[in-house]
């Protein structure tokens, strides 16, 4: 039979109490919620704003490439109709004029919405043909690419027809 003996208790009591301070820190830790992705960033008014900047002046320019650049391709569905839609457009009509307000930004997880009035006027590189009026409610679906706010859908597709 193993004998107690009276000068191991404080060792014995500091083990007890390393243990017990282990296991609230692992349990305090295990609490904590995880940090943010790295990368996440908030869609903030001033982001949404720039976005729209961005987006007016790109089509303003009448330059494609330029317009495209500010789409993710990859998150978008049906990115290479709605590319072809836009070249078709662009082939039609002079550079746009164009005006947004922003009603309404949100965010679900790593994509942003932005909801804006959006106007539009082109006038077509034809002579006779109609003015395009457009005046309709945009939706963006955004995301971000480590750099920029993308537009990773666009709503109604029909803005460009």
């Amino acid at each position: 039979m193993t004998r107690f003996r009276a000068d191991r208790i404080p060792a014995v009591l500091a083990l007890v109490a390393l243990v017990m301070v282990s296991l609230s820190t692992g349990t305090l830790l295990a609490q904590t919620p995880p940090p943010a992705q790295p990368g996440a960033r908030t869609l903030t008014d001033q982001d949404a704003a720039s976005l729209m900047d961005r987006f007016r002046q790109a089509l303003q320019s009448g330059n494609r490439s330029r317009t495209l650049k500010l789409f993710d391709n990859v998150r978008m569905p049906g990115f290479p109709v709605f590319r072809d839609e836009l070249s078709q457009f662009f082939a039609r009509y002079q550079p746009p004029t164009s005006d947004y307000r922003i009603s309404q930004i949100s965010q679900d997880g790593a994509l942003g919405a932005v909801v804006a009035e959006f106007t539009m006027e082109a006038v077509p590189w034809t002579d006779g043909q109609p003015v395009l009026h457009r005046r309709t409610q945009v939706r963006l679906v955004t995301s971000w690419d480590g750099k920029e706010w993308k537009i990773a859908d666009l709503s109604p597709r029909s803005l460009f027809q």
